[in-house]
């Protein structure tokens, strides 16, 4: 898995927030590219 450094995430927030996403959604998406799951999430009682 290829790394993000901090300024790649910050990029793609401010992609996001042009595109118009919310800042939940923006985040959800950017945790879904690191592979990310949040505590107890639907998503990763279903990776289990």
């Amino acid at each position: 898995m290829e790394e993000m450094t901090k300024e790649e995430m910050q990029r793609y927030l401010n992609q996001e927030a042009q595109r118009g996403s919310s800042e939940m959604e923006a985040y959800k998406n950017l945790m879904e590219i690191l592979g990310l799951v949040f505590p107890g999430s639907k998503k990763q009682e279903n990776t289990q």
